[in-house]
Order: structure tokens, then C-alpha cells, then sequence
């Protein structure tokens, strides 16, 4: 029998999967720091088990009667803190791992994702990495509080382009690679949007369904960070949005490709899989993005 820990249901993407795993009757359980505010937040919607990556005496309970595991890296994690986890979820049997990495992974050796990926593959669990592009939910996280006070999007992510996907496209390959047995064994999936875009265009989309110019700032990564922390935000959260980022300065994400979700270890029924555009899911928001900004 089928039962699902799943990481980071408290955030977007998390709670998108736990939700879809819910509409498949799967069984599952959200892993979470803090179980009374994850019920404060989300009420009794899910089951809880406390995880806490700093806590390895939190990591065998939550693992009780867990075959199959949603893997998120929380960027403030330590690596060799969330590396303990993994080894732990290989001595505990875990038949399959799921996690949650950055498309393009492959070319960025610096970043967390791509030191987790390796630990996995290193500890010979069976696991598919989902490589996702840019989430658009991010424009309602954070870099709304300058869309609605400045009427910019300040990212430093340079001229390049990337492909924003919906995070509700990830938790259904997600909740698929959970539940499909032995189909998505060792597999690479990048997940990507219909088209590619700068952040220019982004504030293009934006300037014509919110009716008023939306400028995008370019800033560098010093100019950002300087400025974050002026206006209070915690640096390591700052930090942290730089690395969201980063990989798009530097112009080593979308490069024009086919608009469709895009498998390195083929699965055929998903290359046909259509994602969600920018453009329309801008447009079908569009009233109550106003609602926020206004």
C-alpha cells in the first residue's frame, strides 16, 4: 500500500501535491516543522508528522509507515543536515523519492539542488528529479509587495529568459511519479511553461492587464540584496531569492524550446502533456490580481 510523506505542504507547491494526491484517494501525510501552525494555517485538511531537518529525532517518526516521499529543499536547510535525512529515508526502506529541483540543474554545480540530486543518485534510491522552471506564482510572493508599491518587478535576473511554469502543472507530474509504480524509476523530468520570457515581457503582460506601466528594474544582485535588507527583510530570505534567480542572470534557462513539458528519460504520454501558459493564466487572474494591486 501506497503512503506519501510530503515536504513543504505548508508552501505552494507542496500543498498543490498533497492536494492532487488527495483527489487520487492516495494516502498521505504532510511533513512539517511546526504542526500547530501548520493547523493554524491549513486547518485539519491534511494529516501532519513533525520534520525537522536541524532534528534528526524527528526523522525515523516521521518515516513510520512511509514508502514514497515528495522531496523539497528548503533553501535556509544546511546541506549536510538534509543529507542526513536522505541516508535516513535509504535505511528506512523508503521504495521512492520524488524531489523537487531547478531545470537546467545539470550545468549549475554550485547550487544546493544540484549537490542533492547527487546524494540521492549516491544512496542508490529509486528517484525521479522534476527540474522545474520559473514558478508564476512568485509574482504573487515575493515580488508583489514592489509590483503593488512601486509598480516594478525588482529581481535581479539580468536579460534572461526563462520559462514560467504553474505549480499546480508540477504537483500533477508529481502525484503521477508518486503513484505510477516503476514507470518513473530514475528519470529526469524538466518541466517547463509554453514559451520563453524575460522579465521584460513579464512587465509587458502585466502593464496590459493591470492597465498601468509595470517597469522591470534589472537591478544587479548587490543593488538588490542592499535594498531588500534596507526595507527589512531577513537577509538569508534575500539570499535566498538571489539564488531563485540566478540561474535566469546567467542565461542558462529556456532557450526557445517546444512548447510542452520536456523529458530527459522519455515517458511519451507526458510529451503531450500541455502546460499552462504565462499569458493565460495572467489574464484568467487578472481581476483579482487587480483587486490585490489596487
Amino acid at each position: 500500500m501506497t503512503r506519501v510523506l510530503v515536504t513543504g505542504v505548508t508552501g505552494n507547491v507542496g500543498y498543490e501535491v498533497a492536494k492532487k494526491l488527495q483527489e487520487m484517494f492516495v494516502d498521505m501525510v504532510g511533513a512539517v516543522r511546526n504542526i500547530e501552525a501548520a493547523r493554524s494555517k491549513l486547518g485539519d485538511e491534511f494529516t501532519y508528522v513533525k520534520l525537522d531537518y536541524r532534528s534528526p529525532e524527528t526523522f525515523i517518526p516521521a518515516l513510520d509507515g512511509v514508502n514514497r516521499i515528495f522531496l523539497m529543499f528548503p533553501p535556509e536547510t544546511d546541506l549536510p543536515h538534509f543529507h542526513s535525512f536522505i541516508r535516513c529515508a535509504k535505511e528506512q526502506g523508503i521504495e521512492h523519492i520524488v524531489y523537487l529541483s531547478v531545470k537546467d540543474v545539470q550545468f549549475l554545480p554550485f547550487i544546493p539542488h544540484y549537490k542533492n540530486e547527487k546524494e540521492i543518485t549516491r544512496q542508490k534510491i529509486s528517484s525521479t528529479f522534476l527540474r522545474a522552471g520559473y514558478f508564476m506564482q512568485n509574482l504573487n510572493m515575493f515580488l508583489l509587495d514592489e509590483l503593488k508599491t512601486n509598480n516594478r518587478i525588482y529581481v535581479p535576473a539580468g536579460r534572461g529568459e526563462t520559462s514560467f511554469i504553474d505549480v499546480r502543472d508540477v504537483a500533477e507530474v508529481a502525484a503521477l511519479t508518486l503513484t505510477e509504480e516503476g514507470k518513473h524509476r530514475d528519470k529526469k523530468y524538466a518541466i517547463t511553461g509554453n514559451r520563453s520570457l524575460d522579465f521584460y515581457d513579464v512587465a509587458r503582460v502585466m502593464s496590459n492587464i493591470l492597465g498601468r506601466t509595470i517597469t522591470y528594474s534589472n537591478p544587479s544582485i548587490r543593488d538588490f540584496k542592499a535594498y531588500m535588507v534596507e526595507i527589512g527583510l531577513d537577509e538569508s530570505y534575500v539570499n535566498a531569492v538571489v539564488g531563485v534567480h540566478i540561474p535566469t542572470k546567467l542565461v542558462l534557462l529556456e532557450l526557445k524550446r517546444i512548447a510542452r513539458i520536456h523529458l530527459q528519460g522519455h515517458d511519451g504520454r507526458f510529451a503531450g502533456y500541455r502546460c499552462r501558459s504565462f499569458l493565460k493564466r495572467a489574464t484568467q487572474s487578472g481581476i483579482r490580481i487587480r483587486v490585490v494591486f489596487l
